[in-house]
């Protein structure tokens, strides 16, 4: 099967189950082309057959942005990015075209016209979300995915119902969850060898990623407990700087440290030294949300227990009581009493036999390609 994914940007750290779908289905024996506007770290994410558009003007750019952020659909429309884009169709004959993210896909969808190819079109967070509170956004949302060459998937139920709710109308879709790499993410070391007991969080430094609470609920629990504790956070992003002020104020430079940005090897080798797994999603100022964090699958695969929130899909994945605890967004005392409380807790390997049967990438993959399939044979009977 020839498949065309389009992505704004393609291997950042934030979406690596976007670089995971395309490494899998290569993997498979499919033809899976790349383009992009963007093209990161070629070093951790390498991939070969990508093609990156040219970028436009400083002037043009900014221009567009202005346009982009008030949601005008113009803003995306660009003559040389429709004709560079239909050359590379005609060119490459894909089967089925794939795109992620409602918002981005504007750059995609607003420049090719309805054809007999199957576009795929996979919403997550932000654009199901925040962007929803836009009703210009809303009405290109709905003539998108009424489309009659358009797929939708969502990678939780919340989304899909929150999307049919907002929206007034129920979408032919699927759900289909993210899947990781159970090669990667298993554990080998079950003694803890440590001299501390050690929390982690690998993301992003994003507001709804929730940093500054697991800071100050740490900070709470460092007061209950003399037991040697350490908090890792790994990953880079545009809050990092405010969450190392937060640490410094609190003075915790001692308990909490600071990885950097980790490929997924170095993320499995981090999860390997530690006990417990933390994510306080939370819905942003703006109102953007999670879909179902892959940081929080792939620690479970580690069968850590984990501690997040009442968030979004989140619950789809994370039992309460079962794979690890669960709070309110934003409740530091409940947090920190979650915190105490999972000291007790062992490694859970029923975590990983929940991820091998709902959030596996090979089951991830086979489920695309059956959607796929039939989205195929369904614009094959349109045609009829």
């Amino acid at each position: 099967m020839k498949i065309l994914f389009f992505s704004k940007v393609f291997a950042n750290p934030t979406l690596t189950f976007i670089y995971n779908e395309v490494e899998y289905l290569s993997n498979l024996g499919h033809n899976v082309k790349v383009v992009t506007l963007e093209r990161r770290n070629e070093t951790i994410f390498p991939y070969s057959n990508v093609e990156t558009l040219p970028k436009h003007s400083k002037i043009e750019n900014r221009i567009r942005h202005i346009l982009q952020s008030n949601d005008f659909e113009f803003g995306f429309r660009n003559a040389s990015f429709k004709l560079k884009f239909k050359k590379i169709v005609e060119d490459f004959k894909p089967d089925i075209i794939h795109t992620h993210f409602g918002f981005e896909s504007w750059h995609f969808f607003m420049n090719f016209s309805e054809t007999k190819i199957p576009i795929i079109l996979t919403l997550h967070g932000f654009d199901v979300s925040h962007k929803l509170n836009s009703k210009r956004y809303c009405k290109t949302l709905n003539k998108v995915l009424l489309r009659k060459d358009t797929f939708p998937i969502f990678v939780s139920k919340f989304s899909q119902n929150h999307v049919a709710k907002i929206l007034g109308k129920w979408y032919t879709s699927s759900v289909i969850y993210c899947g990781i790499d159970l090669n990667t993410f298993k554990r080998v070391i079950y003694k803890n060898v440590n001299a501390e007991i050690v929390f982690i969080q690998i993301s992003s430094f994003a507001e709804k990623k929730g940093h500054e609470y697991t800071i100050f609920a740490f900070s709470q629990l460092l007061q209950k407990t003399k037991l040697p504790l350490k908090l890792i956070l790994a990953g880079e992003g545009e809050c990092k700087t405010k969450i190392e002020n937060i640490v410094k104020e609190n003075k915790l430079e001692d308990k909490v440290k600071f990885a950097g940005l980790v490929d997924k090897r170095k993320a499995s080798e981090l999860m390997e030294n530690a006990n417990y797994f933390v994510h306080h999603s939370v819905t942003s100022k703006i109102g953007d949300t999670e879909g179902i964090p892959t940081a929080l699958m792939e620690a479970m695969a580690m069968e850590l227990p984990v501690i997040s929130t009442y968030h979004s899909g989140i619950p789809e994945l994370v039992e309460d009581g079962v794979n690890g605890l669960l709070v309110k967004e934003r409740d530091i005392e409940a947090y920190a009493n979650a915190m105490e409380k999972i000291l007790s807790w062992g490694y859970l390997p029923e975590n990983r036999k929940k991820i091998e049967k709902y959030f596996e990438k090979e089951k991830h993959g086979a489920l695309l390609e059956s959607y796929y399939k039939e989205a195929i044979e369904q614009m094959k009977k349109k045609q009829e």
